[in-house]
């Protein structure tokens, strides 16, 4: 016998796919922000945040410069 599958319209999986992309940069924020406060101590959750994001606008400066040359 062979199983019948719900067939997940794109709109449908788009939702799902937003919904697991959210739950994947929550993750990897925390990751880093995990890893940031064992390097440096830092135990404020605000200033971690802000160390993370100024770290990605940094990489993506230097990519975009370096990708301009």
């Amino acid at each position: 016998m062979q199983k019948s599958r719900k067939r997940i319209t794109d709109k449908e999986r788009l939702s799902k796919n937003l919904g697991k992309w959210a739950d994947i940069t929550a993750l990897c924020l925390e990751l880093r922000k995990s890893y940031l406060k064992t390097k440096y101590g830092i135990t404020d959750d605000g200033e971690l945040t802000k160390r993370v994001f100024s770290e990605i606008v940094r990489n993506k400066e230097r990519r975009w410069i370096s990708d301009k040359f």
